[in-house]
């Protein structure tokens, strides 16, 4: 049998044992390292085999609880807050200690968070925030609760994992300076979040005579955000759909899309209005196009390295599915489901909506060099617009566009399944990129939507061409959009195998490249 140190005691007692060599003890909590079979190495580094059950420590709540028994790990180099299965509620923000994992009972048969039979026997329950249209409404800090680092700059070895987590977000960030300062190895692996966006702190606008009651879901407030040095693991965790804490507001307070004040209705505040996961989702260059792209010498905050982004399940009804920014960060077999048919009257909180308009709805925007994005299946859908006429701006699956971004070297998009288009939206250059076997088909393969290129590899942007070098675009299908590479001077390209399933499908081809065996398109042209 495997033994564990094992500490659950609180006051005094703790000071005695953390000063005694450690005591063994049999319990029926996890045994050893969940995370060993993905063979990252930095996992095991990890305090597992230490831990307190915090149901057995001393604490008039939970929140009591749980701060003895991070002492006590912390008194003794880290290692795991385990909850047993239950209910769990917090009345305040979890602000993590160095070296802390909270670990909760694992889960059952079904052991993939892509099963919507995924189920954690251990939840954790932050406030509820009780939306009231009178006054100055609810304070915002009434709720919307998370889980938070202590000293961002140096926590490492932290970590959440296999707990159902109901009105709560985690964000493990650095420490907001210029260096952007963080500690290394933070996982997120096994967790279930529903309701977890916050509210927007510029809403209510006093400069537009907004109520004070006013709320709206912060747009870059992501479910999951973390950040670090090196050695990020986001894996095998679930978003579902929430909806049983959204509200809906009458009377708000907005402008027009001339400018002008206005009123409106049924404006929801919805929880899965916001941007999924974020992972080091740095900026690292000018905003679009307006600057040189970064480097790892401008910006190595946002080349580095170790990020690891596999097997989630998310669901979105607006706003970002996952965000990434490093060198060599590998994204893999996620599953990302927008919902169809909903109406955006606001994008904002501010400001009604339009055909022009865009709530950013996309499956994954990369950033950096050397990514590899490869098996995840993609429905993203457009939100209406306030006149439910039009379809506002957006609705990207996979893209690299020029905005805070560098150039695309050495990176790889295969394997990937989606109803909208792959996008390298015109970054100024490419030096290595595979696209391969791929299956895109817009509009869900049933129409053809505004933007009718499925793969759009372009080089070109404010009226000045940049190199596309190594580029490979082959085995892919396609239907309801054809594939376009640009960009000059062009050199080692290759679009060959791929196959429209229309057929009379644009082949659009403004750079040298060798192209072989393609299915079903036409108009090609250099």
């Amino acid at each position: 049998m495997q033994r564990r140190e094992f500490l659950a005691t609180s006051g005094s007692l703790a000071a005695w044992l953390v000063s005694q060599s450690p005591t063994w003890l049999m319990g029926d909590e996890p045994q050893g390292e969940p995370l060993g079979a993905m063979k990252l190495g930095w996992t095991g580094q990890l305090k597992w085999s230490r831990v307190v059950d915090v149901s057995r420590v001393a604490g008039e709540s939970t929140d009591e609880k749980l701060a003895t028994a991070q002492t006590m790990l912390a008194m003794n180099g880290g290692g795991v807050a385990y909850f047993p299965a239950g209910t769990y509620r917090f009345r305040e923000s979890i602000k993590l200690l160095d070296g802390v994992v909270l670990r909760g009972a694992e889960p059952g048969a079904i052991t993939s968070a892509q099963n919507e039979k995924y189920a954690l026997p251990t939840k954790f329950e932050f406030p509820k925030y009780e939306f009231s249209p009178e006054g100055d409404g609810t304070p915002i800090l009434s709720a919307f609760k998370g889980i938070y680092l202590a000293e961002p700059a140096t926590a490492s070895n932290v970590g959440v994992v296999d707990i159902d987590i109901n009105r709560g977000h985690i964000h493990f960030h650095d420490d907001g300076s210029e260096a952007h300062r963080a500690g290394r190895n933070r996982v997120v692996f096994g967790c279930i979040l529903q309701n977890s966006a916050v509210a927007d702190s510029a809403v209510q606008n006093v400069k537009i005579n907004q109520k004070a009651w006013q709320r709206f879901t912060a747009r870059h407030h992501a479910a999951i955000d973390v950040q670090a040095e090196a050695n990020i693991l986001i894996a095998n965790n679930r978003l579902p759909k929430s909806g049983d804490d959204n509200f809906t507001m009458k009377g708000l307070v907005l402008l027009d899309t001339k400018k002008k004040e206005t009123t409106a209705d049924g404006i929801v505040f919805d929880y899965d209005n916001r941007p999924a996961m974020y992972v080091n989702h740095y900026g690292t260059g000018g905003a679009d196009g307006g600057g040189p792209d970064g480097t790892p010498d401008t910006h190595p905050h946002g080349f580095r390295t170790g990020v690891e982004i596999r097997d989630n399940f998310i669901f979105n009804t607006g706003r970002m599915g996952i965000g990434f920014c490093g060198d060599g960060v590998r994204c893999v077999n996620n599953v990302i489901r927008f919902a169809d048919d909903v109406w955006r009257p606001t994008a904002t909180g501010q400001q009604l909506t339009s055909g022009a308009s865009t709530n950013d709805n996309r499956a994954n925007e990369m950033r950096g060099w050397r990514w590899v994005v490869d098996g995840n299946d993609c429905r993203v859908y457009r939100n209406w617009a306030f006149d439910h006429k039009y379809k506002i701006n957006d609705g990207e699956g996979l893209m690299h566009e020029d905005h805070v971004n560098s150039t695309i070297r050495d990176s790889v998009l295969t394997n990937n399944r989606g109803n909208t288009y792959l996008s390298l939206y015109k970054t100024a250059g490419i030096d290595g990129l595979l696209v391969e076997g791929n299956d895109i088909r817009l509009g869900d393969g049933k129409q053809t939507i505004a933007n009718s290129t499925a793969i759009y590899v372009n080089a070109d942007r404010n009226n000045a061409r940049f190199p596309v070098r190594r580029v490979r675009i082959i085995k892919n299908t396609v239907a309801g959009g054809g594939i376009l590479l640009s960009g000059d001077p062009s050199e080692q390209n290759e679009i060959r195998g791929n196959k429209s399933v229309n057929g009379n499908t644009p082949l659009i081809v403004k750079a040298n490249a060798q192209i072989v065996d393609n299915n079903g398109f036409v108009a090609s042209e250099k």
